[in-house]
């Protein structure tokens, strides 16, 4: 039921600052996103709240964590039972705000929640919207939460208009929002050299290091990557990749396939020579960046996305952008990063680039840096999440 107190002044505050907010996450605890915005919002004063379909273990500090019951149950039970639980958790937390991430399962889950009661936004994932294009349940997911939200937030101009067009979402309820780039990677000091980063992962100290910044998967085209520097390997005897595992998904199905393309990729990785390393781990924020920042190239290529953090983070660390030539990476260039674009048959432009492109001249790498702290530092991002927040819970 509505908090008869959400936007009030509580007694004797007076004129001071708005009060916090209580904040439902409806989203997969498992995510960076999640975790990332559950952290900056605690760090701002808010009491966050993350409801997920899957169970990640211990949450961090800070921000508390509710899972669906019934894990590993008929599918269609669980549901069932998480309509009553997401019920219940709402009234529980009675937040001033419910925040929606992906129009997959959570999506769905959505739909349980009071139509009005609480305002609710939306950010879509690209995955999820890509999904909608092909499955009629999915779609109808898709167009009812969006419809039913308050704000849609996605993180590109390309997809606002797709949801404006596709889903017909006014556009005055459409807020183009960036994850950004946190102040603590931006503000990293430069006098580290890549020496202790590159021994630590057996890279050589004068290798030309290309990193694919995205999880190993599918949809991230990671078996093109690896044919591509197989192929510029035999022209550039300095060139050395380095593949991610990246993120584990939380579904058994998603991490069987996920354990298959990855014993495939490593394969071929095992046919580099040693010019080649997959890092099996999941690594957190602060030692990617640490990577990118002992590597030349980064290499983002799906066929579809949004305004990728990873992309983005890469540009303040020094890279030279080698990227997929679909609309959000345009964006990225029109406002005013070098980025080296790779149109289609991929396998052959990124051979071609990764064979003959050279690395970003200090000019240039101080040029992306200051296009990324200018339009995408992390604290501005999350006051414009904030004043969004507070805008559609004014009385």
């Amino acid at each position: 039921m509505p908090d008869p107190d959400r936007g009030r002044p509580r007694p004797g505050a007076g004129p001071g600052p708005s009060p916090p907010l209580r904040v439902l996450l409806l989203a997969p605890a498992a995510s960076a996103h999640t975790r990332r915005w559950a952290d900056d919002l605690v760090a701002h004063g808010h009491t966050v709240h993350v409801c997920s379909w899957h169970d990640p273990g211990p949450p961090p500090a800070g921000w508390r964590l509710a899972t669906a019951p019934a894990a590993g149950a008929w599918w269609p039970w669980r549901a069932v039972r998480a309509v009553g639980w997401l019920r219940r958790e709402a009234r529980r937390v009675r937040p001033d705000v419910v925040h929606v991430h992906s129009l997959g399962v959570h999506g769905a889950l959505s739909l349980a929640l009071p139509v009005r009661a609480v305002p609710r936004l939306v950010t879509p994932w690209g995955s999820e919207l890509r999904a909608a294009a092909r499955h009629p349940g999915r779609a109808l997911v898709a167009w009812l939460a969006l419809r039913g939200a308050a704000a849609v937030v996605p993180t590109s101009r390309e997809v606002a208009g797709h949801v404006e067009r596709r889903y017909r979402v006014p556009r005055s309820r459409i807020t183009t929002l960036s994850w950004g780039v946190p102040d603590a990677l931006l503000d990293t000091r430069d006098d580290v050299g890549p020496w202790p980063v590159r021994a630590r992962y057996g890279i050589p100290a004068g290798a030309t290091v290309a990193l694919a910044v995205r999880s190993t998967a599918e949809v991230y085209r990671t078996h093109e990557i690896v044919a591509a520097f197989a192929r510029a390997a035999r022209l550039r005897p300095d060139l050395f990749l380095v593949v991610l595992a990246g993120h584990r998904p939380a579904g058994a199905g998603a991490e069987e396939a996920r354990r298959d393309y990855l014993a495939t990729v490593r394969e071929r990785l095992a046919e580099s020579g040693g010019r080649a390393v997959l890092i099996e781990e999941t690594l957190g924020q602060g030692e990617v960046f640490a990577l990118m920042r002992a590597s030349q190239f980064a290499i983002s290529v799906p066929g579809s996305d949004q305004r990728s953090s990873s992309v983005l983070e890469a540009a303040a660390a020094g890279c030279r952008l080698l990227l997929s030539d679909i609309a959000p990476y345009r964006e990225l260039a029109a406002d005013g990063l070098l980025t080296h674009p790779l149109p289609d048959p991929l396998e052959a432009s990124l051979a071609d680039a990764l064979a003959r492109a050279r690395p970003l001249t200090a000019d240039e790498r101080r040029a992306n840096r200051e296009v990324i702290a200018r339009t995408e530092r992390g604290s501005v991002k999350i006051a414009q999440l904030e004043r969004l927040y507070r805008d559609l819970t004014r009385p």
